[in-house]
């Protein structure tokens, strides 16, 4: 009886052990298309170049600049096709 208890338990401890790994796995992600990848290249340049402006400029209207040019990059990336 011992015999068949232990033979028992180590098998299901070794299905367990197997199985964990794939339980724990993550799907690949689906890439996304040409004209997302483009559209979020440019608003990135957009961004970029915003903020470039921004940084001559002083105080208030800097950090205005640089907020809005958040706001924008948000709202390009929100309309970028999927």
């Amino acid at each position: 009886m011992k015999n068949v208890l232990t033979k028992t338990f180590l098998t299901l401890a070794l299905a367990v052990t197997a199985g964990t790994p794939a339980a724990f796995a993550k799907g690949k992600k689906p890439k996304h298309s040409a004209e997302h990848v483009a559209a979020v290249k440019k608003c990135n340049d957009d961004y970029n170049a915003a903020i470039k402006a921004a940084r001559s400029l002083k105080g208030k209207e800097r950090a205005a600049a640089q907020a809005k040019a958040k706001a924008d990059k948000k709202q390009c990336l929100a309309a970028a096709p999927k």
